[in-house]
């Protein structure tokens, strides 16, 4: 057996042109663009998880009811009295959904779903 026939080249080509052109960075731009596009065109309802129960930690702490006029007003006297009887997750700024939705999401509980006619300690009045 001859050594000499098989023998590798020492010089291999390595480096093939990687860089990108103009053409191909615009097309790659507009696939990005169309996909974030298409990403934002997702209702926040369909990416919220699940919906949120009165039995969970951080609800209780946070005095959240399915029905606000359950609430321990004792434990809870913001939801006593006149105005505490007009606030709902429905008309607070951090509920996600339209008004007379049934359910939406609460960025409190990072978004999944909270009854609309529920109420928790944390009620901001829409502006």
């Amino acid at each position: 057996m001859n050594v000499e026939n098989n023998r590798v080249p020492l010089e291999v080509n390595v480096n093939k042109d990687k860089t990108i052109g103009r053409r191909g960075f615009l097309k790659m731009g507009m696939k990005a663009g169309g996909s974030v596009l298409a990403l934002s065109a997702i209702p926040i309802q369909l990416l919220a998880g699940d919906a949120v129960t009165e039995d969970e930690p951080l609800a209780q702490a946070m005095g959240y009811v399915l029905d606000a006029t359950t609430t321990d007003t004792a434990k809870f006297p913001k939801r006593a009295g006149d105005a505490g009887a007009t606030q709902f997750c429905d008309n607070c700024s951090l509920y996600g959904a339209e008004a007379d939705a049934e359910s939406g999401p609460c960025s409190i509980f990072q978004n999944r779903m909270v009854a609309g006619k529920g109420w928790c300690n944390a009620w901001v009045a829409k502006a």
